[in-house]
């Protein structure tokens, strides 16, 4: 069986699913108080290539929120070893991950991502009593300082997803877009399809736990926005862009499959100009996240 079939098939199953989860769930209006929390997780100290990377990287992600315009957000981090540097607070969050990583043939070129994304879907569930958005973040990826004020303004009570952005090469500091096709851009690639932080998945828990069954549902990045809409939410896109792509800092998961030149040939192929690559450091303070690696 294809691929396209298989997803075919996934997709029915979805459905039938979601529509029994929306008969016995019948959803509240949005409430005039929604939150943004941001789900990371973290590979393990075991695991990691170098830990001292791993913790920078995410020192700046959590540095991207922190210079959010709205304060209506949180994170939790979830792994089996508390990073250093980062200051855990009522915004930022340790949520301990207790079985070890260990390497088998089958994890070599992964590590536990999904059991921590379901484990801080769990904690959510039994201890949020409101209603907001689940944006799964990468430890590694930054966020435009106007992300939380849009979608709380905004609020749809459906959800959100990042189409423009940025992927940032950070051992040559080019950058490319990511984007709709355009005369402009006639190989660019949306940015969800490339990045794993792209969705805001709509969560209410005013009415107990069951909005973990859609979240739970959500899979991979490039069906997420197919996946909730099978429960129910259409996922509208982010108006402007939102999100850096950060690559080749020696942690991605991609170089450890050997497909980083995938990405370096992307960027060749849809670079930003000198001018465009200043703009794009100062909308997401990329000269302060990274001091010693960038400036205006």
């Amino acid at each position: 069986m294809s691929q396209r079939s298989d997803r075919r098939n996934e997709l029915a199953k979805l459905r039938e699913k979601g529509a029994a989860w929306q008969a016995k769930n019948p959803c509240l209006p949005p409430s005039d108080a929604p939150e943004v929390i941001f789900a990371t997780p973290l590979i393990s100290k075991n695991r990691a290539f170098d830990w001292e990377v791993i913790c920078q990287n995410l020192a700046a992600t959590v540095g991207g929120l922190r210079n959010q315009t709205s304060a209506r957000w949180r994170m939790v981090i979830c792994g089996q070893d508390q990073p250093d540097g980062i200051a855990f607070d009522d915004h930022v969050q340790f949520l301990a991950y207790q079985t070890p990583d260990t390497e088998t043939d089958k994890t070599a070129l992964t590590f536990d991502k999904w059991h921590k994304i379901r484990a801080m879907t769990k904690h959510l569930s039994q201890t949020e009593t409101g209603d907001g958005y689940l944006f799964q973040l990468d430890a590694d990826d930054i966020l435009h300082p106007d992300l939380v004020a849009y979608i709380t303004s905004d609020n749809n009570g459906q959800g959100y997803y990042i189409t423009r952005g940025y992927m940032v090469d950070m051992d040559s500091k080019r950058m490319g877009y990511l984007g709709p096709r355009s005369l402009r851009w006639p190989f660019a690639k949306p940015f969800n399809r490339e990045c794993g932080s792209c969705v805001a998945a709509r969560f209410d828990f005013r009415q107990g736990p069951l909005f973990a069954e859609p979240l739970n549902a959500r899979g991979k990045h490039k069906d997420m926005h197919e996946n909730l809409a099978a429960y129910g939410f259409a996922l509208e896109p982010i108006p402007f862009p939102a999100g850096l792509y950060i690559v080749n800092h020696g942690e991605n998961i991609r170089e450890r499959r050997g497909k980083m030149d995938a990405k370096i040939s992307y960027l060749r192929r849809n670079p930003l100009s000198a001018t465009r690559n200043r703009e794009v450091i100062g909308a997401f303070s990329l000269d302060s996240l990274f001091a010693s690696k960038f400036s205006l």
